[in-house]
Order: C-alpha cells, then structure tokens, then sequence
C-alpha cells in the first residue's frame, strides 16, 4: 500500500482526546487517526455535502402560486383530444 504522510495541526484539547483514545483503544495514535478518517468519512461526507446545482435559472413559484396554479383543470384537453383524432401526433411505439 503506497503511503503519504499528511502533517495534521491539531489544537491542545483535540490533541488530548486523541492521546486518551489512543490509549483506551490500545491503537497508536496515527493508527486511531487513520480508523477515525475511515470510518468517520461517509458520516462528514453526508452531513456536508453541498447540494445539487440547479438544473434551471427559472425561480420557483412560491408555495401559494404553486398550490392555486396545479388545483386548475387544464385548458387545453380539448385541444389535445382534437389533436389525437386527428392523428396529428404519432407517439413512439
């Protein structure tokens, strides 16, 4: 396993903690370091992932817009159903 050394500050009461895990654990402390990284990663990963870019530049409809705009019947149905008669659209098979 090809290896990199990374110095890593650490404050004095952060040190402390590490020291007293690593005696608790029995590990040395790079070693509890390590396991720490590893199994903490996907944890922080999670918490602090940034959210998705928006796909579109378009604003949302505020919740009240939105609400009163999708409880309207559509006004083109009659429209569409002319349309299908006619044979005008040719779907995908």
């Amino acid at each position: 396993m090809k290896t990199s050394v990374y110095p890593l500050p650490l404050d004095a009461v952060l040190a402390r903690e590490v020291a007293k895990a690593a005696k608790a654990s029995g590990l040395s402390r790079a070693e509890l370091m390590r396991q720490s990284i590893a199994f903490g990663l996907p944890k922080v990963v999670k918490a602090l992932r940034k959210s998705p870019p928006r796909i579109t530049a378009v604003n949302p409809l505020p919740p009240k817009q939105a609400r009163a705009l999708y409880q309207q019947d559509d006004d083109d149905v009659r429209e569409i159903g002319q349309l299908m008669r006619l044979n005008v659209w040719r779907w995908p098979i």
